[in-house]
């Protein structure tokens, strides 16, 4: 463990400066009782592409850098994968499906690590992460061991989980994460941007190349211009504020959710109040292509870059009556979240 002031720019996919008190890198699974000895607070990151830290951070930043996957069982209709947590998610993806084992392809190229896709519950185009997790594997720090938690026990909900509730986050680290995929073929084409038009018959592999095309069409490479991906989730709201709505808003987009609730798209919502391509003098921005996609144009510090945030939330709520709410997590000097 490295204890002195650490920069995290190098750790967030955002490439803020700020500080923490110390890095422990996480390798194998014998480190992990080091964990439960810290004395201060700690965060686990895997490539820090979902976090904004608003200030500098007083406590532990553990990078997960556990590898490796094994094939637990396989029969003619599914397949059941242990990933380690510190790998790669975009390259599971594409190995997963190269091999055959099949559902995941929706969710290609959504950057992270496989320990960070159950605390998000990370989805795309009609698909979840929590379709296919047959069990999460943690250490518990609170009681010092190794758990493995089934999939109901992870409480998953849309972008939330168990491991995203304020008292586990300084409990759990996620280790490995078991998976269980199709070894047949079923394109999940609900986005139309997926389906095509050419009569083709799809195959994994063309799937997964629309889906990245798609994203890359819309997102910015995080290595070119830093963000986080989405910023805000869809919220839900009430069919009678929807109609209320939809009487000065008569093209507002919704989607069903039940008898009584229907998800707004947050990127309409932020579009329309006029945020969509939004510059400020830190180098806080709105990616012109996208409202939901909060960048760094350079030289942002976080609090500017949740300054803007704020101010996006707010616009929402006067023009709209409706409370957006991060995806991203929100990280202040306290290791707590800003929101």
């Amino acid at each position: 463990m490295t204890s002195m002031p650490i920069d995290l720019h190098p750790y967030t996919s955002f490439k803020t400066h700020a500080n923490a008190t110390a890095l422990f890198e996480l390798h194998c699974r014998d480190q992990l009782p080091e964990l439960s000895r810290q004395r201060q607070p700690l965060i686990v990151l895997g490539s820090g592409s979902n976090v904004l830290f608003a200030d500098d951070y007083d406590g532990t930043v553990v990078v997960n850098r556990l590898m490796g996957r094994e094939v637990l069982e396989e029969d003619t209709d599914t397949v059941r994968v242990k990933l380690s947590a510190g790998e790669n998610w975009h390259n599971i993806v594409c190995e997963m499906s190269a091999k055959g084992y099949y559902g995941l392809e929706n969710l290609a190229l959504i950057p992270g690590t496989v320990g960070a896709a159950p605390v998000q519950n990370i989805g795309a185009y009609g698909v979840e992460i929590a379709d296919f997790i047959d069990s999460v594997e943690v250490f518990d720090l609170q009681h010092q061991q190794i758990q493995t938690l089934e999939r109901s026990a992870c409480e998953f909900g849309y972008r939330d989980s168990i491991f995203k509730r304020p008292e586990n986050r300084q409990r759990y680290v996620i280790i490995a994460v078991t998976l269980r995929l199709s070894r047949q073929f079923t394109p999940i084409l609900t986005y139309r941007g997926l389906s095509g038009d050419d009569g083709e018959t799809l195959t994994p592999k063309a799937l997964l190349e629309r889906v990245v095309a798609v994203r890359q069409s819309k997102l910015p490479d995080p290595e070119k211009l830093p963000n986080a991906g989405s910023f805000f989730k869809n919220p839900v709201i009430a069919r009678t504020q929807l109609k209320t709505l939809q009487e000065r808003y008569p093209d507002m987009p919704f989607f069903d959710i039940d008898a009584d609730s229907v998800k707004v798209p947050a990127a309409w919502l932020l579009e329309t109040a006029g945020f969509k391509g939004a510059q400020r003098d830190s180098g806080a921005g709105v990616y012109e292509k996208h409202a939901l996609i909060l960048i760094n144009r350079g030289g942002a510090h976080g609090r500017d870059i949740y300054a803007l945030a704020q101010e996006m939330m707010a616009g929402v709520k006067a023009q709209f009556g409706i409370e957006i709410t991060p995806e991203v997590r929100l990280v202040g000097g306290d290791g707590l979240s800003c929101e």
